[in-house]
């Protein structure tokens, strides 16, 4: 048989033609197969970009809560210290009063039975008949219904129960008010202003007499700093959140 010059050409080319196909094909194939392997690897390092940076933020937030539940323990646990010897030093009552005929000074205790004066207590001078002190009995209220309040907050935290940031804003400002007014009534009761009555009703000129309630101007600065206290923790609670934010974060991460 025999095969011309022209054909064997002809079936060369073909053949070469043929062939040539699916190597592009293949080519193109790697080639798009490559894109999407540099695709998808860029979106998983994004996403693990994204994830750190989140756990990043977690930890910066858990880290502060639990320095602002620290923060917040301490000034609970000066502020029970403080309300504890308020109470003490309110329903003492010591002091001094200066009798005006000898010069001498004589201790006072007045204790809560004799915030009202009685004629049969010996232990009160006369010049102490105006000595009525309704107020005290007001204040001696704020005072204990604050420390209460105050160690039963400690204990639901130290049991884990949490109490929400709102609560907990409410009580430490709610209590500012209440703690000014046992600081000026205080000082206002240490000067003993129950001794001007007595001599602007009897018509003294001998005004010589000085009285003190030391306890009680103490009580004052105490409930002055208790305040303070009370402002900071609701400050720290309003700008960290609750108590128990630490905890659920942890949870989550």
């Amino acid at each position: 048989m025999v095969f011309s010059i022209d054909s064997i050409r002809f079936n060369f080319q073909t053949a070469c033609k043929s062939s040539s196909v699916p190597a592009v094909a293949s080519s193109s194939k790697n080639r798009m197969e490559a894109g999407d392997r540099k695709v998808s690897t860029g979106t998983l390092n994004r996403l693990i970009l994204v994830a750190q940076a989140l756990e990043s933020e977690v930890e910066t937030r858990r880290n502060d809560d639990i320095s602002a539940i620290k923060i917040t323990f301490s000034i609970r646990v000066a502020n029970t210290i403080l309300l504890l010897l308020i109470n003490v030093l309110i329903f003492s009552g010591f002091g001094k009063y200066q009798v005006h005929k000898d010069g001498l000074y004589q201790d006072l205790m007045l204790t809560a039975d004799k915030w009202t004066y009685d004629s049969s207590n010996d232990e009160l001078p006369e010049t102490f008949v105006y000595l009525r002190l309704s107020g005290q009995y007001l204040s001696a209220c704020i005072t204990v219904f604050l420390l209460f309040s105050t160690i039963f907050l400690q204990l639901l935290h130290l049991c884990g129960i949490s109490i929400s940031r709102i609560t907990n804003m409410c009580y430490s400002f709610g209590a500012v008010p209440f703690t000014l007014f046992v600081f000026g009534l205080e000082m206002h009761y240490s000067t003993c202003p129950w001794l001007d009555e007595y001599f602007i009703s009897y018509s003294m000129s001998d005004m010589s007499s000085q009285c003190a309630i030391n306890g009680w101007a103490l009580a004052g600065i105490f409930s002055l700093l208790s305040c303070g206290l009370f402002v900071s923790e609701g400050i720290i609670t309003a700008f960290f959140g609750n108590s128990h934010a630490a905890e659920n974060k942890e949870t989550i991460v």
